[in-house]
């Protein structure tokens, strides 16, 4: 190969193709980059934003989500996802809180499109955080979320036991006329 002709140097005249170098057809798609699982990649089904997860949510894939969201996430919307980041102490505008009613309906598809491409005042963190990381970060986002809005019959039978205990001592203490505020 090393004394084999060559045809020439890029961009240089060719008598057959106009220049030695080709241009790369519009339909080309790089190895590895074809992306053809809407819902991993777009966060979507059939066009809509999608409502469950591209794989199985595990207690790796939340503690990794946190990582990240502790990352990329923290200065603007706080560790606790109320939208309290530093970026808010210096004066920026208010970020989205995660526990706010209307933000809290939105499907996981919308948390993923937002990290992908950004949203109002957020960057996209596309080129900064891969696709299995923005999932992961969703997640935590959800967990978070269910952290302070979870409902009763949402928990482990074991807990709402728990909780039903506490809340009938609460009752009890009441009704003795202890003040149990402080």
């Amino acid at each position: 190969m090393r004394v084999q002709p060559k045809l020439a140097k890029p961009f240089m005249e060719s008598p057959e193709f106009g220049v030695a170098a080709r241009d790369i057809l519009p339909e080309a798609v790089a190895v590895g980059q074809l992306n053809e699982d809407e819902l991993f990649y777009n966060g979507t089904i059939d066009g809509e934003l999608a409502d469950v997860f591209p794989f199985p949510v595990t207690a790796d894939v939340i503690a990794r989500g946190q990582s990240k969201f502790n990352a990329f996430c923290t200065p603007c919307h706080g560790y606790g996802g109320y939208g309290d980041g530093v970026i808010y102490e210096e004066g920026f505008p208010t970020p989205a809180s995660y526990h706010d009613p209307v933000i809290r309906e939105k499907p996981v598809g919308h948390y993923y499109q937002v990290i992908s491409y950004g949203f109002n005042n957020m960057y996209n963190y596309a080129n900064r955080v891969q696709p299995e990381d923005r999932w992961a970060i969703v997640a935590y986002i959800r967990t978070l979320q269910l952290s302070q809005n979870a409902q009763l019959d949402q928990l482990p039978p074991e807990i709402q036991s728990e909780l039903a205990v506490t809340d009938r001592e609460l009752a009890e203490t009441e009704a003795y006329g202890v003040n149990t505020s402080k």
